[in-house]
């Protein structure tokens, strides 16, 4: 199978899932999970399914996605970029108050059991479907990181635009760009897996001062 062949199946698998959930919908199938709950279902499809191509397609390991030990310096960025996130966005907060979104007031109202599955399988999950597999991928495909980085991005940002509504760019963009910068500069999943916790963990506190 040409690598071009292999590299297009597996963001199928990885990309797929995603869509089900409005496809089943829009055939009229309820699949009895809604909601941001189901995200967490939706891509540990995606992960299962991809890993398993890696492993029995590709005939490749998790390090060829970049799943590797962290070194203390993968860390030290981890906590660099943190930084400068939460910078941002305690600015633009300051300044610019944020409008209430129909997206965080629903995270809000689930149980905090359920916020917390659904925090540490976005980090998980959407380091490997949205960094690791395509960016990896596609620029050993292409031979540059740009055509990833162009197809990647829309793919990340959309849904979160949708969920949250566009004023998320403003207070958020930071983290998501984080991420690239970490993965681009140190390709390591397992720091952006890190990060991405971080910069997540925040949507706990609505969460719990609802309560």
């Amino acid at each position: 199978m040409r690598a071009a062949a292999r590299t297009l199946i597996g963001l199928v698998l990885a990309y797929l899932p995603m869509w089900l959930p409005p496809l089943t919908r829009a055939a009229g199938v309820d699949v009895g999970v809604t909601g941001p709950a189901s995200s967490i279902l939706w891509n540990a499809l995606a992960v299962v399914l991809l890993v398993a191509y890696i492993f029995g397609v590709e005939r490749r390991r998790l390090d060829s996605i970049r799943v590797v030990r962290p070194t203390g310096k993968d860390l030290e960025w981890v906590l660099i970029l943190f930084g400068c996130h939460m910078a941002w966005a305690w600015l633009a907060r300051t300044v610019w108050p944020p409008p209430a979104d129909g997206g965080t007031a629903t995270i809000a109202a689930m149980p905090v059991l359920a916020v917390v599955a659904l925090v540490l399988s976005a980090a998980v999950f959407e380091e490997v479907l949205y960094r690791g597999y395509p960016i990896e991928r596609l620029t050993e495909l292409t031979g540059r990181i740009w055509p990833a980085l162009a197809i990647t991005v829309p793919l990340f940002v959309a849904p979160h635009l949708v969920f949250f509504s566009p004023s998320w760019l403003l207070y958020q963009a930071s983290g998501t760009l984080a991420l690239y910068v970490l993965f681009v500069w140190r390709r390591n999943l397992i720091a952006c897996m890190l990060l991405h916790l971080a910069v997540n963990l925040p949507i706990l506190i609505p969460t719990v001062a609802g309560r």
